[in-house]
């Protein structure tokens, strides 16, 4: 899984690819080409002009190159007069993508696209194998990067592709991008009446395209090339039911309630206010992150995953999404970017064994030993560290407050919700006095631990885990710390008006004590102790610490539970039926409207934001940010069907 940036030459000013021995576009003209072969080939002008209020149109891409293909549909998208609220989804994967240097480059060979490019250039992800969703909200517009390669991870993209650019090098050079396989691949992402333009006329990729499903018809190329071929899908593609079989698209309106205001369900309400909705967030308390959200700083990290299932690590994308979002003059003083050290000594060890052959860059991550660490974090440090230079902390109340200051969301204050009913496509969150609190045709409940009380979600599997963190004003040596530093426990750098520390956090499954207490802060300094003795020494008495306790909601497998909710009773029937081979209409059966973002644990901060853009992409019928396979992975039913499974 790692990433092999292109390698590229430049002939007259031009890009050139040093591997496949090939041209990124036309000599003569590349967005002139780009015009004719993939936006003309496919009609697009009319196809854009003619969509209705809150549609959206789907373009899926093969070889994303130097981008020029998105660009000039951004600008095309741009200059349609449309209906409103029109969003158009672009999802491209790319085995060798351009380094940031050379990326920018090329985009300087076409000025009518700067303002476009330079908007592509502050958002171009690090070269990491897996999904990068760009969200360019003001232009309604989603650019889905998938870095690796198609073969293996065009079967995981989850869309519904209107438009095909196939724009891989040509055949010749570059074979394993036009076979079957991958072909067959693209048919299962379409739909009747999907097209697809290519620049390639190739008997092989017109064989390829019928064999899968296409009518294929060629037309004139573009320049020197005589010819290229336009398709399009007549036949519907059949899916076999499964147990994570997605329900129906959402078609009702754009109005949403969200129980809870932490981190999980802030982040789903600003997700889907970008997007046009009305959205209304409940929660007991008088302010957001009043629960576990509350601490005074949020640690932001990602644990690295073993190499091979790094693309698909839902930890280190939701942490590269975060930071993405975070990079916002607005949150200049929410987000302190400091970056964070984590110690490999004791049996943290273990977490240093895994960059061992990763394939992220060392922008993201790199070892350092204990002289540079020492240097990194302005103190005494023995031992070797593993180095996140983009990492750091965040104040979370703040954050809240920044991503709650939008038009389309309203906010209700100390109000429980007790009982959830739906009549007339409408779900009431109702009262301990039966009064209707507030009503919606769709609820995200983000109410962690409080989701076990709704009748709807009581099967849900979550665990209590308290965790107490401690503030203490700095002093003459805390104050040179620079770095957040982890060890098993964490400790900031001093932030605030009156520079304070935050050190933390004892975990202790199924406790859900939350007073603080003296024997927590013991083990908090006992474990720092254990591990930077020196800088323990100069943590002031722990009579004067002020401490915070609160629960946690933790699933079993440390994963967060995401998405559309199954009826639990309904799910146990239909998987039982499908268990013994029955064919059954719809697996599972779902609750129209209700989703959840629920049990991140203490990753609240990096799991959240990612886990709201895959809910607001199903609610808006998007590609996915995700991969299928990590989709499944999140399902709310994943936890019943490990438990039916083990049943004879």
């Amino acid at each position: 899984m790692f990433i092999e940036a292109a390698q590229l030459t430049w002939d007259n000013g031009l890009p050139y690819s040093s591997h496949f021995k090939d041209i990124y576009f036309s000599v003569d003209n590349g967005l002139a080409e780009t015009n004719h072969v993939f936006l003309q080939g496919n009609r697009l002008p009319e196809r854009f002009a003619q969509l209705t209020s809150e549609q959206s149109f789907t373009i899926a891409e093969t070889g994303f190159g130097t981008g020029l293909n998105f660009l000039a549909t951004w600008q095309l998208w741009q200059q349609t007069p449309r209906a409103t609220n029109t969003w158009l989804h672009f999802v491209s994967v790319e085995k060798h993508p351009l380094s940031k240097a050379d990326l920018t480059r090329a985009l300087a060979l076409w000025p009518a696209l700067a303002d476009c490019a330079q908007a592509l250039l502050s958002q171009y992800p690090p070269l990491t194998a897996g999904w990068h969703r760009l969200v360019f909200a003001e232009q309604h517009i989603t650019l889905t990067l998938v870095f690796g390669d198609a073969l293996v991870l065009l079967p995981d993209v989850v869309a519904e592709v209107d438009a095909w650019f196939l724009d891989g090098f040509a055949p010749d050079k570059n074979p394993e991008l036009w076979q079957v396989d991958l072909l067959n691949h693209v048919a299962n992402l379409s739909k009747v009446g999907t097209t697809l333009a290519t620049f390639s006329a190739a008997g092989v990729v017109k064989r390829g395209l019928e064999s899968v499903g296409f009518t294929v018809v060629k037309q004139q190329g573009f320049g020197r090339k005589r010819d290229m071929i336009t398709a399009t899908l007549n036949q519907a593609r059949l899916s076999k039911a499964t147990w994570h079989s997605p329900a129906p698209p959402y078609q009702g309106q754009k109005q949403a309630l969200i129980i809870g205001a932490g981190i999980a369900g802030v982040s789903c309400a600003r997700a889907l206010a970008l997007r046009g909705w009305q959205v209304t967030i409940i929660d007991q308390a008088a302010h957001a992150a009043s629960a576990a959200s509350g601490n005074p700083a949020a640690i932001i990290y990602p644990k690295l995953a073993p190499a091979h299932l790094s693309a698909w690590h839902f930890q280190q994308q939701a942490y590269l999404w975060l930071l993405q979002l975070l990079q916002k003059p607005a949150l200049d003083t929410v987000w302190c970017q400091t970056g964070l050290l984590w110690l490999l000594t004791g049996n943290q060890q273990r977490e240093g064994e895994k960059l061992n052959n990763h394939p992220w860059p060392s922008e993201l991550v790199q070892k350092v030993s204990p002289q540079q660490a020492s240097l990194l974090a302005g103190t005494a440090i023995d031992c070797e560290c593993l180095y996140f230079p983009q990492a750091g902390f965040l104040q979370p109340q703040a954050l809240c407050a920044a991503w709650l200051n939008h038009p389309n969301i309203r906010c209700l204050w100390q109000r429980q919700v007790s009982e959830l009913k739906q009549h007339k496509q409408q779900w009431l969150a109702i009262d301990n006095q039966q009064q209707v609190i507030a009503q919606a045709p769709v609820v995200i409940l983000a109410n962690a631990l409080a989701a076990q009380q709704l009748t709807v979600s009581q099967h849900l599997p979550l665990t209590p885990v308290r965790g107490q963190i401690a503030q203490f004003e700095t002093n003459a040596v805390l104050k040179k710390l620079n770095s957040v530093l982890c060890y098993g426990g964490y400790l900031t750098p001093a932030f605030g008006t009156v520079p304070t520390h935050c050190l933390g956090a004892s975990f202790w499954p199924k406790n859900t004590n939350t007073d603080v207490t003296v024997s927590d802060h013991s083990h908090n300094q006992q474990l720092i102790a254990q591990f930077l003795p020196q800088l323990a020494e100069q943590l002031p008495r722990i009579d004067t610490w002020q401490g915070r306790a609160a629960l946690r909601a933790q699933t079993t497998d440390y994963l967060p539970i995401v998405g559309q909710l199954p009826i639990y009773e309904g799910f146990i029937q239909d998987y039982a039926a499908l268990k013994h081979g029955k064919t059954i209409h719809q697996v599972p059966r779902y609750y129209q409207g209700l989703f959840v973002s629920l049990g991140h644990g203490s990753k609240g901060f990096c799991y959240a934001p990612l886990a709201a853009e895959v809910i607001a992409a199903q609610l808006n019928h998007e590609p996915l940010p995700i991969a299928q396979r990590v989709l499944q992975a999140l399902h709310p039913a994943r936890f019943w069907v490990k438990a039916l499974k083990r049943q004879k």
